[in-house]
């Protein structure tokens, strides 16, 4: 039988620390080779845009749909089936499970790229993904100080004043994004800028970059320098990213980067790190993928059949003629 599972019964399932156990489930599959990841499919129509992102991993498959109306939003919904007999388990409303699985996996990369403690965080951005991120690095790190710009006074004043309150933490409005950026071990990037929001010669010497803007061609968040500042570019599927990030693309036509020096998670390591002059940032970009949903998903629908949430919407999808006979007669 399939269930569903809706935002509501997501939130009662999943906090940040479940969500980082899947984003490490994920990438342990994607070494083991566990993981299949099929280029994404777009469908551009007069209003947006219809998004189907399939994959496999472990026992899995599926795919995520996204929607994007102008001027409306997106919505998105995951469907996890069982690759051996092909049953739809579930299907998931996956605005939360993209929120809270894309932080999950910044923070994976974060103490990837920096495996000890960080005190001084950087954030650029406001909205709900930046909300999300720092939940996630609080857990994450022994933060003491978060220092936040936005482009907007009143919106970055205010989420200083609710995530202080919420974390226990001093997170500190800044003016310009240089005071954000010049001093943080990590800055972390969660905008949907159409232009880059900060020079990449004002980051911290030495400094982790982590960024998950800029999704799509038309999009950009880090600008050419800082790629050009690159020990290594860390991403979460080199293919993915090479198609749909605007920042990687333009700092490959730029010769700053080469599409070929792309390193995915799964393979990243400090011997991975570029010697030359000048180089001295590591940057994670990141567009999401499905496997990563995948994992997460799984995760939800076992806890939410223990506790007995979702709701239950029959066999949506019934075996075809024949086969469904011979099956049911073999039973």
């Amino acid at each position: 039988m399939t269930i569903h599972l809706d935002s509501d019964d997501i939130g009662r399932l999943c906090d940040e620390q479940i969500a980082f156990d899947a984003a490490e489930m994920a990438l342990k599959a994607q070494r083991a080779g566990e993981e299949q990841l099929p280029p994404r499919i777009d469908v551009n129509v007069p209003t947006g845009f219809l998004r189907v992102m399939p994959a496999a991993l472990g026992e899995y498959m599926g795919a995520k749909v996204m929607t994007v109306s102008r001027g409306v939003g997106n919505r998105y919904l995951l469907l996890v089936y069982v690759q051996e007999t092909g049953e739809l388990l579930a299907t998931l409303d996956a605005s939360e499970v993209t929120r809270l699985r894309t932080a999950a996996t910044t923070a994976l990369a974060g103490q990837l790229l920096h495996p000890g403690e960080v005190t001084r965080l950087g954030l650029v951005g406001t909205g709900f993904e930046a909300e999300s991120h720092l939940r996630a690095f609080t857990r994450l790190w022994p933060l003491n100080e978060v220092r936040v710009f936005s482009t907007s006074a009143e919106r970055r004043t205010e989420f200083a004043r609710r995530m202080t309150a919420e974390l226990g933490i001093d997170v500190i409005a800044v003016d310009d994004v240089s005071e954000a950026c010049s001093t943080a071990t990590v800055t972390v990037l969660c905008t949907k800028a159409t232009t880059p929001v900060v020079d990449g010669s004002v980051f911290a010497p030495g400094g982790v970059v982590l960024s998950i803007g800029s999704t799509r061609p038309d999009l950009r968040e880090l600008d050419v320098t800082t790629f050009g500042r690159a020990r290594a570019v860390v991403v979460d599927d080199p293919v993915q990213v090479m198609a749909e990030s605007g920042d990687v693309v333009a700092a490959v036509h730029a010769g700053m980067i080469g599409a070929e020096s792309l390193i995915s998670m799964a393979q990243w390591s400090h011997d991975s790190l570029n010697g030359g002059a000048g180089r001295d940032l590591l940057v994670f970009k990141s567009v999401g993928t499905a496997a990563q949903d995948l994992a997460l998903g799984a995760v939800l629908i076992d806890s939410a059949r223990e506790q007995g949430l979702g709701r239950e919407i029959g066999e949506i999808t019934e075996l075809k003629g024949m086969m469904k006979t011979t099956l049911r007669g073999s039973a």
